[in-house]
């Protein structure tokens, strides 16, 4: 997204700061329509469709292999930092 080829997002997850380094979702399930806004895009929210649940492998700040689940809104956001990750817009 900023022309550079580094996969690192940042998020609150439930009041903790969390970064992850070259995530990968592994696992998803529980699909539903949604609609998201986005600070790249111009005008309003956008209809997609996401996951409730999603397993993430990924690197901590110590470049350790991590595998976590995440539910609900905090895995909507992260599926939509890995869309930027992927050169993906809503």
């Amino acid at each position: 997204m900023i022309g550079q080829l580094k996969r690192i997002i940042a998020f609150d997850n439930d009041g903790e700061y969390m970064v992850m380094f070259n995530p990968e979702i592994i696992r998803k399930s529980e699909p539903y329509q949604t609609e998201e806004a986005c600070l790249s895009l111009l005008g309003g929210p956008r209809k997609t469709k996401r996951y409730n649940s999603i397993k993430v492998q990924y690197q901590n700040e110590k470049f350790q292999t991590r595998i976590k689940t995440f539910k609900g809104f905090t895995a909507q956001i992260i599926q939509h930092e890995i869309d930027h990750c992927n050169g993906i817009l809503i």
